[in-house]
């Protein structure tokens, strides 16, 4: 328990709160923290996937990629995705690495451009990466502490009770950088996993929606989508990711690939359909 609380606060996540004390009700924060304490924090994650691009005359294209999570033992947050087909994206990557401290820094390789790291600045954090729906902020891990968590009434959708939490961004900073001037979130009560968010654009328009589906009760309470959707209203266009394989060992995500060095002069084996080979 003395490990999980110092990891709720390292990463940002800075309060811990029980489900329930003295019949209060849960407020949007604590039931976010309890959603991220859940299915969020798990030390070592790599992902084996398949992301299918689809447009409105439903021509579609399909790419492979890993990502790795891994939170170090002093609450230092690291992301990795890794594209490895087609051959015209392989080694093109997004890292993010979140200090204890909370400081948060993300650059984008790509080799046709030379080696070096470039960085994800405001203009390209909320465009969509990679002509795919998700955005760079969409595709990491939430920092709880940049947004405001508001409560709605709870929803039954098919027989299953959901909570419904609005986030919005703490300050006009954080707002350009996403884009998204709201967020609202359908969390299961069954086992606080988000299956659904709204995506609200700075006109007050919901433009996007992201859903969970094949849900897998993976490691203790912790629960994954097998399958997570993006679809964009305006363009008519979406994007399915589904994971293939999931690995939760210390040995497939290893420290060195989080490092610039390993993602230009590495040599993973794209041919893997296991663990990668660095």
């Amino acid at each position: 328990m003395a490990l999980l609380v110092k990891l709720l606060a390292l990463t940002g996540l800075i309060y811990f709160v029980p489900l329930c004390y003295a019949g209060t009700p849960m407020t949007g924060l604590q039931i976010m923290q309890e959603s991220f304490k859940r299915h969020e924090l798990f030390p070592h994650v790599l992902e084996k996937q398949s992301m299918i691009l689809t447009d409105a005359r439903g021509n579609s294209n399909v790419r492979k990629l890993s990502r790795y999570s891994r939170i170090e033992q002093d609450g230092t947050v690291k992301f990795l995705l890794l594209f490895r087909a087609p051959e015209a994206l392989q080694k093109v990557a997004l890292l993010a690495i979140r200090s204890a401290s909370g400081q948060e820094k993300s650059t984008v390789y790509l080799p046709a451009f030379g080696k070096e790291m470039k960085s994800t600045g405001t203009e390209k954090r909320n465009s969509r990466f990679l002509d795919t729906d998700f955005t760079v902020d969409d595709l990491l891990p939430e920092k709880l502490s940049n947004f405001i968590y508001k409560r709605r009434a709870d929803q039954t959708v098919d027989k299953v009770q959901y909570y419904i939490i609005d986030a919005s961004p703490g300050n006009s900073a954080i707002e350009s950088a996403t884009g998204y001037s709201k967020r609202r979130h359908f969390i299961r009560q069954d086992n606080f996993f988000i299956f659904q968010t709204r995506y609200m654009d700075q006109h007050g328009t919901w433009i996007k929606r992201r859903s969970h589906h094949d849900l897998k009760q993976v490691h203790g309470n912790m629960w994954r989508a097998n399958m997570i959707l993006m679809e964009n209203y305006k363009l008519k266009h979406q994007t399915l990711i589904k994971v293939n394989r999931r690995f939760f060992s210390s040995d497939d995500v290893p420290a060195k690939v989080f490092t610039p060095a390993w993602l230009m002069n590495g040599k993973p084996d794209f041919n893997q359909t296991d663990a990668l080979q660095p």
